[in-house]
């Protein structure tokens, strides 16, 4: 059989040392991919989809069907490059999704959303204004539990400190749960109304009134804006509001006729730990993170900050994905270093030792090639990816047996 006179074949055949600068280069540039590679469990996929909540608080679930999801479903669910839409309504609040076309560009979608909803005038006066975002997915990196005999607006502080923290070194997103909303009650005496001729109406109009914080537009070219400042933050600013001014220039308010205090929702639930209040936060990378890397930040974080924090306050992680991920590339490792030995052995034994060493060599040439290609392609090294590698090395050994037998037979 004659060897082929032309063609990338001949030319390496002509050119020993080019192969095998090129299999340098290719062990070199995989190696230097290897670290630049991004390491997580799942590989990275896009969610194309944007979400409209309304709140209504207080109505029922038949109420915001009726009233929210017939209203705004219709004129969002023909917009360009919707493909599905679900609505879910319960009590007091509406949520629709819309799912996109893949490959559909998102912030167009948004804007047609933003602008779609913005068109709808039937909605009932006492709902809140809709809320409209486009859906990320971020993938959990672990768990963080703080508890100790403490109250709930403490352990608050202290978790807010710490997802502070924890965003200020890189970490991507930092959800807080197991603590319920702050709310401000106001407990009005009846008689004091009556003496002064007010209603539970008028209370709450005063304090809806003036308990805003809005643009109020500008001033001149545009260089000055102006701003209207009213938002109340805690209940010592709201019990100092006025809400009647008598002729005489008197001034009641609201501390005059009501027990204003801060206090938590009662209808939410709490977390506790060892019987104790606790809080948790959940630690998350955004796509294209490397879940390694923000693990090690946060390791480095604990192991600060540990030290600092109060003898009684407890931190615990758990659910630490970039442990299994860990186990899986030690895996693939240990597999394919084992398989490496057991393959060349063999080889040895029943093949020319020439043919058997560049079988052998020809798995981590291919492997480290992989990687070259996977960085340029923007994949990174998951749990499909590993095990597709841990597949594909048998097919490589299989045609490097073939193809070396073959060149061996020619060269006799």
């Amino acid at each position: 059989m004659k060897l082929p006179r032309s063609g990338l074949l001949a030319l390496f055949t002509k050119h020993p040392t080019a192969a095998n600068l090129l299999m340098i280069l290719m062990v070199m540039l995989g190696l230097a991919s290897l670290t630049k590679l991004n390491r997580q469990f799942f590989p990275d996929f896009g969610i194309d989809a944007i979400q409209v909540s309304v709140p209504w608080p207080g109505a029922s679930a038949e109420d915001v069907d009726a009233n929210i999801v017939a209203a705004v479903e219709p004129d969002i669910r023909f917009l360009d490059g919707v493909d599905d839409v679900r609505s879910i309504a319960f009590e007091g609040a509406a949520v629709i999704t819309l799912e996109y076309a893949a490959g559909y560009d998102m912030q167009e979608a948004l804007s047609g959303v933003e602008s779609a909803v913005a068109g709808i005038t039937t909605l009932p006066a006492d709902s809140e204004d809709p809320q409209i975002k486009r859906i990320t997915r971020f993938d959990l990196i672990s768990r963080l539990v703080i508890s100790g005999p403490y109250s709930e607006q403490a352990l608050k502080s202290f978790a807010k400190r710490i997802r502070d923290d924890l965003l200020a070194r890189g970490i991507d997103k930092v959800d807080i749960s197991g603590f319920r909303d702050e709310e401000i009650w106001v407990e009005v005496d009846p008689g004091r109304l009556r003496q002064l001729d007010l209603t539970l109406d008028d209370i709450s109009r005063t304090i809806s009134g003036k308990n805003q914080d809005l643009p109020s537009g500008k001033v001149g070219d545009g260089q000055l804006q102006i701003r209207t400042v009213g938002q109340v933050d805690n209940a010592f600013e709201l019990e100092d509001l006025v809400v009647k001014a008598n002729s005489s220039g008197t001034k009641v308010r609201l501390r005059d006729i009501a027990l204003v205090r801060e206090a938590f929702n009662k209808d939410q639930a709490t977390l506790l730990r060892n019987g104790q209040p606790a809080v948790e936060l959940v630690i998350q990378r955004a796509l294209n993170a490397d879940a390694l890397k923000l693990a090690n930040i946060v390791n480095d974080y604990l192991n600060e900050t540990t030290p600092t924090l109060p003898p009684q306050l407890k931190m615990e992680r758990y659910g630490i994905q970039a442990d299994l991920i860990k186990d899986r590339i030690n895996l693939l490792l240990e597999n394919g270093l084992s398989g490496l030995i057991l393959v060349t052995v063999v080889l040895f034994l029943f093949l020319n030792a020439r043919i058997a060493f560049w079988v052998a060599v020809g798995i981590p040439v291919a492997v480290m090639a992989t990687m070259l290609i996977m960085l340029a392609t923007g994949q990174t090294i998951n749990m499909i990816s590993l095990f597709g590698m841990i597949m594909a090395i048998g097919i490589v050994v299989d045609d490097a047996i073939v193809v070396g037998e073959h060149a061996d037979h020619l060269s006799r």
